[in-house]
């Protein structure tokens, strides 16, 4: 198997999808953050009765957060970004590539055939699956990794 077969052939759930924390969305901004923080993840995906209903990321902390202190106080759900576009886990990691890439997304969520949310995909965590499972392929090592040499460049 080559990086070319498994990248048409992989699904997106072969991928690390576990770079989220859940959240509720009357929790409020400063609990979400916190949340962020202590998991170190850049993305809170906001459920309400199991369902998505939005998403938060770092990005939505440095434009609606950052010059509004009082946002702090607020529920998530009145400054998450609605309606997040999804991802369904059976798609290919290629065209998980396309989409992102097509769209200004570095979280996309993963849901299943029924709806319900098996992760985040992010671009680190495709490269990471790439770099894991074909790394003479994706690492740029010199042809005879061994050979140094014998004087510096320049000198």
């Amino acid at each position: 198997m080559n990086l070319n077969y498994s990248l048409h052939n992989d699904t997106v759930k072969h991928v690390d999808l576990s770079f989220y924390v859940e959240v509720q969305k009357d929790n409020r901004v400063n609990q979400v953050i916190a949340k962020m923080q202590t998991s170190q993840r850049k993305c809170a995906l906001v459920m309400d009765q199991g369902k998505l209903i939005g998403i938060f990321t770092a990005h939505d902390i440095a434009r609606r957060v950052i010059d509004q202190s009082e946002a702090l106080n607020e529920p998530i759900e009145t400054i998450m970004t609605p309606d997040p576009l999804t991802l369904k886990s059976d798609i290919t990691l290629i065209e998980a590539i396309r989409f992102m890439s097509d769209k200004p997304h570095r979280y996309m969520p993963v849901v299943d055939a029924e709806g319900r949310v098996l992760g985040t995909l992010t671009h680190y965590a495709i490269i990471k699956y790439m770099s894991d499972h074909f790394p003479e392929e994706i690492y740029n090592l010199p042809p005879t990794p061994d050979h140094f040499a014998s004087t510096r460049d320049g000198a």
